[in-house]
């Protein structure tokens, strides 16, 4: 049954790509951060994967080909110059193929400078005009956006270390941690682009979501493993570790998504480094209590998340 089931999607799949190569319809997948959640990880593995996404008309192109071509677009839009046929300019620039399905576009970049992630009282202040122009370039087009969300205990941290901070000067002191809410930042995209799907997930969920997300984010469904796609656990493992969840999928495949994320949690829970995964406060002033009231205020952030509308919470199963 699963079998037929997962032909029968396929099947459907293809034939609304059919209908949408006819009205010139695509579907785009916009991946847009946050900074300091995913180093690029997710972009690289399906990067490695572009020849075998490319035959199904999923595009993945290198980051050079549009990330400033985006950018550049968006800022002409928020200037009132206008970027006519941006994304005709895009498609040519990546060289997707007539029968291109689906487009995959990743970078934080896309959405703001790293120096401009926080000011005033929360997250990607100007991420509204960005938004508003990136609906624009993609207009007429199917739109999902994927967002992770991190714990400011540990983003402010991540972030206060970047030298491209330390070079602006900006002191901890000068930010609100306590009044920091990314639902205040996914309510602007929901309001700005609300006909847009939005998907978000927290970083720190990553390790048991990263196979689902690279799933949804190509909208590739496949009977195998993406090449490369156990590299991200050396970020959270020991070293070997992701070689041998590797192999063990390889000897016992996941019977579902479930099983899949209990076997991660498992070799978490043996082959975890700690050192990866400690946080440095030594760019804050804060002490642990503080650390603790900002995870709390995170968590009740989050569980906020499922009651807006147009916003999808992908969370691990029951582990």
């Amino acid at each position: 049954m699963v079998g037929f089931a997962a032909n029968a999607r396929h099947n459907i799949v293809g034939e609304l790509a059919k209908i949408r190569q006819g009205t010139g319809i695509m579907e785009i997948a916009l991946h847009l951060g946050a900074h300091l959640t995913d180093d690029n990880q997710l972009r690289k593995c399906l990067q490695t994967n572009a020849d075998m996404l490319r035959r199904e008309g999923i595009i993945v192109p290198p980051a050079r080909q549009y990330l400033d071509l985006i950018k550049d677009a968006a800022n002409h839009i928020t200037s009132g110059t206008g970027a006519p046929e941006a994304f005709r300019h895009l498609r040519d620039a990546i060289g997707a193929p007539d029968d291109a399905r689906r487009l995959v576009f990743s970078g934080p970049s896309l959405l703001a400078r790293l120096p401009d992630v926080l000011d005033d009282v929360q997250f990607y202040p100007k991420a509204a005009r960005r938004v508003a122009a990136l609906r624009k370039i993609f207009e007429g087009h199917d739109v999902e956006i994927f967002f992770a969300i991190r714990n400011p205990a540990s983003f402010i941290p991540a972030f206060m270390s970047s030298q491209r901070i330390q070079q602006k000067g900006l002191e901890t002191s000068q930010i609100p941690v306590e009044q920091l809410r990314w639902s205040t930042l996914l309510q602007q995209i929901i309001d700005t682009w609300p006909e847009a799907k939005l998907t978000v997930w927290c970083d720190e969920d990553t390790p048991f979501l990263w196979h689902q997300l690279l799933r949804e984010i190509s909208g590739h469904e496949p009977d195998t493993e993406f090449e490369g796609s156990f590299d991200w656990f050396d970020t959270v493992m020991v070293e070997g570790a992701a070689d041998k969840l590797a192999q063990y999928f390889n000897d016992a495949p996941p019977v579902d998504e479930d099983h899949r994320q209990h076997v991660i949690a498992a070799f978490l829970d043996k082959f975890c480094d700690d050192q990866k995964l400690e946080i440095d406060l030594t760019v804050t002033d804060w002490d642990e209590a503080r650390v603790d009231i900002l995870t709390e205020l995170y968590e009740q952030d989050t569980e906020s998340l499922s009651a807006l509308p147009g916003l999808r919470l992908l969370q691990p199963a029951d582990i």
